[in-house]
């Protein structure tokens, strides 16, 4: 509400100063054209606090047939600085009226006197020469953002930048940190000392395997259709062969059966699928999961510590797939 009090003031200032046309006009040839030529300026609010915003407002009117050009940046001094750039108005046809408002903030206490704003005056014709006013600006105001009574006040002396603690608060820090070790020893330290095993890398056979026992639990799970179920499994008996067997992409996979019937029938019930979306006639993608899990396991020798990996089927559980 004072803010808003203290803008109308400036605006009425600023009203003022236009009706009374108080400029200070340098001496030129044009001295009837000066005379029409009013001009005032205004601060929004004139009385702040240091480092509050503030604007300044410059109106200028002249007779028709002349233009107004404001400086874009304002002689302020130390204690008063300008920020970013003046907003500079087009010049009214019908009132002759241009107006620049600039942005300022003061950094020191106490009343400022604002420098004077020098605005030149140009005829359009080119028939008189151009002649410069100056433009006084109202005292401002600026308000400490101390307290009114700051006599008598004492400060405390700095302290030192490690304050030794008391002896108790040392203690109590010493067994919270062994407490916090201890429990951090039990948690991570007996896991390192026991010297896991690293995991070893999958062969492209077992990774083949493992693909295909995520496949079944994802069908098993009902986020896949039979297409993409189908989609997927041929990719995984694809990247195998790529590893194993050199097999270069567009060569039907159903070339490297071999005279497996179970793997031929398993890639036949895919082609039908994802081509013809058939599925009738055949155990469903259960059993052809399990059929290329088993061709794939059968292709290679047993582990030295233990048989080769079950089919992604016998793994899953029982089959009874509706395709």
């Amino acid at each position: 509400m004072n803010g808003l009090s203290r803008s109308s003031a400036g605006h009425r200032a600023l009203a003022a100063a236009l009706a009374c046309g108080a400029a200070a006009l340098s001496p030129t040839d044009a001295a009837a054209q000066v005379s029409d030529v009013r001009a005032a300026a205004a601060l929004f609010p004139d009385t702040v606090h240091v480092g509050q915003p503030l604007r300044l407002g410059v109106t200028v009117s002249v007779p028709r047939g002349m233009r107004v050009r404001f400086p874009f940046a304002l002689s302020a001094g130390e204690d008063l600085e300008q920020v970013g750039e003046a907003e500079i108005g087009k010049r009214r046809t019908r009132s002759g009226t241009a107006r620049a408002y600039y942005r300022l903030v003061a950094w020191r206490a106490g009343e400022h006197e604002v420098p004077s704003v020098r605005v030149e005056v140009l005829p359009d014709g080119g028939e008189s020469e151009a002649f410069e006013i100056v433009v006084p600006v109202p005292t401002l105001v600026v308000e400490s953002v101390l307290p009114a009574n700051i006599t008598g006040l004492e400060l405390r002396q700095a302290l030192p930048f490690l304050t030794p603690l008391p002896f108790p608060l040392l203690l109590l820090i010493a067994l919270a940190a062994l407490i916090l070790g201890w429990w951090a020893y039990r948690r991570f330290g007996s896991r390192a000392a026991e010297g896991e095993t690293p995991a070893r890398e999958l062969t492209a056979w077992e990774a083949a395997l493992e693909e295909l026992k995520r496949l079944v639990e994802e069908w098993r799970a009902g986020v896949l259709s039979p297409a993409a179920f189908c989609d997927r499994l041929e990719a995984i008996l694809k990247r195998y062969l790529v590893v194993t067997e050199a097999w270069v992409p567009g060569v039907p996979a159903r070339a490297v059966a071999n005279g497996d019937g179970r793997l031929r029938r398993a890639l036949e019930f895919s082609a039908r699928v994802r081509f013809a979306r058939l599925g009738a006639g055949y155990g469903g993608p259960i059993e052809a999961s399990d059929a290329c899990g088993a061709w794939i396991a059968s292709r290679h020798p047993r582990d030295e510590d233990g048989p080769a990996e079950p089919s992604p089927a016998s793994a899953a559980g029982p089959a009874g797939e509706v395709s």
